[in-house]
């Protein structure tokens, strides 16, 4: 089986590792948490036209944030995209979202996997707390990235220079490839109308008829 590389690819193989319950596990599932995280950034990034290509390819988690914030402006807020039909309003027919690497995430990188990285300083017995803190932070690290692989979009809407077209790049799923020319049937109308929201949190969702887009559960 090939060795697949993209975010959510990296953060199942974390999940897998910290369930080894080992200690030499957590340090793999580190590295793979750690490149879960760069990948995200390069997903967003190698999606847009307008971004320059040595953009795209960084590895430094700090300058990747920085380039993905100068290209959006999101900050941490998730970008929710529903389009309706301008003649049935209160029924959303197609639900996006654009769920970011937060800067908590960032500062998970930062500050606990890059350490794990490097040699241990000291050797730390099995019943040493730091083991229990380094599962503890892992565990959150994972949680976050799950968070910003919610969403399908690789990056918010994003108004032309002309202001009259908007573009957006989105993820199709493998369960969702059957809505695929759905989906373009819909954005190629004249009739609908786009509304952007920017959310705090993740929301539970419970719609009808909406097809959302987001991957399935691993």
């Amino acid at each position: 089986m090939d060795y697949q590389i993209s975010s959510r690819d990296y953060l199942a193989r974390a999940r897998t590792r910290l369930s080894d319950n080992t200690q030499e596990a957590l340090f793999y599932a580190a590295l793979e948490l750690r490149c879960g995280i760069e990948a995200r950034y390069q997903e967003y990034l190698g999606a847009w036209d307008h971004i320059a290509e040595k953009k795209k390819s960084g590895w430094k988690i700090a300058n990747l944030a920085k380039d993905v914030e100068g290209a959006f402006k999101t900050g941490n807020k998730i970008a929710e995209i529903r389009i309706y039909d301008k003649n049935i309003v209160n029924e959303a027919l197609l639900i996006f979202y654009f769920t970011p690497v937060t800067s908590d995430l960032k500062r998970g990188v930062e500050r606990r996997l890059n350490d794990c990285l490097h040699t241990m300083k000291r050797l730390r017995k099995s019943e040493d707390t730091f083991w229990k803190k380094l599962r503890k932070d892992l565990e959150k690290i994972a949680g976050q990235l799950e968070l910003a692989n919610r969403g399908t979009l690789l990056g918010p809407p994003l108004m032309r220079a002309d202001g009259k077209k908007i573009d957006m790049n989105c993820e199709i799923p493998e369960t969702k490839l059957d809505h695929r020319d759905k989906m373009k049937d819909f954005m190629s109308k004249n009739d609908l109308l786009l509304k952007v929201s920017y959310l705090q949190n993740f929301p539970i969702i419970i719609e009808k008829n909406a097809v959302i887009w987001t991957p399935p559960e691993r």
